[in-house]
């Protein structure tokens, strides 16, 4: 059995994510740089088994992974923390080495956060064998409408790997790629003369509760769900409102992003079933308390791209419109290895 080499630690270099602009324009929603003081977990591997054993088998060293991963175990690290202070990434405990070996081929699959409240990660132990997956879920599982549900508990879920790597290749690079859809909202009002005062905004619904990720497989999507109520502005508090002038917009409705998954085998309930959103508001003094309009059918939100539903006051009633916002998509490439077939 190869013997790692002393003194050669396996280390991880800055994290980077996939995005080519500044989506970190709210209080709350998605960010652009990993978070300082962060921290993700790590499933490590390089040696497969010997077929129908637990011993690592030497001579799968230089092999692909995708021909020794049905017989790998993360035995270089499992679920191991690796944290980032904004210059540099650790990990405590037993410092895990490079083998000796320069063809050594290495992979490793990180997820943010770290922790086992978002993340059901398979193989459910260090031994197990074969393919991993991560399973995230959102942090809610009521089934009643008119609970409230707090975007700010929504974590940016996120997920790297590093395929096929060597020792020569230094530091380990890990890019994050984003797992949900982001969904902004915006206010125009274009009446020539008259103000328009919005007082609460909400979306209901039933939603996708998590997604599966089988590395380099894609994206599986179990069927469990949940149902809840999402507040950007609170209709019954009036320091929400939101004064929109004659001729004017607002860009940064609730300065929050609502982050969701996408089943993208769910046409056309890709965000969920029964979505409506809920607007509250004045104009020439006649308050509108629950305006509803169903959800956008047949649109495809794709996880990773943020989008912004339009809230247009045209004459005296709401015209809406859900576009793509090509100055904060999230960019699918870089340096990760994640395929979402």
């Amino acid at each position: 059995m190869p013997e790692p080499e002393v003194g050669a630690t396996i280390r991880f270099d800055s994290p980077s994510v996939m995005t080519d602009v500044d989506c970190a324009v709210r209080s709350t929603g998605p960010v652009n740089l990993f978070p300082v003081g962060g921290s993700f977990g790590v499933l490590g591997y390089c040696l497969a088994n010997y077929s129908g054993s637990n011993e690592l088998n030497p001579s799968t060293g230089a092999t692909s992974w995708n021909s020794k991963s049905i017989l790998s175990t993360p035995h270089l690290f499992y679920k191991t923390e690796v944290k980032y202070n904004g210059t540099a990434c650790y990990y405590t405990g037993q410092q895990r080495r490079w083998y000796d070996e320069s063809d050594y081929l290495y992979t490793f699959f990180a997820y943010y956060p770290y922790g086992d409240s978002y993340y059901t990660v398979e193989p459910s132990t260090q031994s197990g064998i074969g393919i991993p997956s991560l399973t995230f879920t959102m942090p809610f599982s009521g089934r009643d409408l008119s609970t409230t549900l707090a975007i700010e508990d929504i974590p940016d879920a996120m997920a790297a790997a590093a395929i096929d790597v060597t020792r020569q290749s230094g530091q380990v690079k890990l890019s994050f790629q984003h797992l949900l859809a982001g969904i902004n909202f915006k206010v125009s009002n274009y009446n020539g003369k008259n103000d328009l005062t919005i007082h609460g905004l909400r979306v209901s619904g039933n939603f996708y509760r998590s997604l599966k990720i089988r590395l380099s497989e894609g994206l599986e999507y179990p069927a469990d769900t949940f149902s809840g109520t999402f507040s950007l502005l609170d209709g019954a508090d009036a320091a929400d409102d939101l004064l929109v002038p004659a001729q004017q917009t607002d860009t940064k409705v609730g300065d929050k992003t609502l982050m969701l998954i996408s089943n993208l085998e769910a046409r056309p309930d890709y965000l969920g079933s029964q979505i409506y959103i809920h607007i509250d508001y004045t104009f020439m003094g006649v308050r509108t308390t629950d305006k509803q309009f169903a959800f956008v059918p047949n649109y495809l939100p794709q996880g990773g791209t943020i989008y912004t539903i339009e809230l247009n006051f045209i004459g005296d009633s709401f015209v809406l419109n859900f576009v793509v916002d090509n100055n904060q998509a999230w960019e699918e490439g870089g340096d990760s290895d994640i395929q979402f077939e």
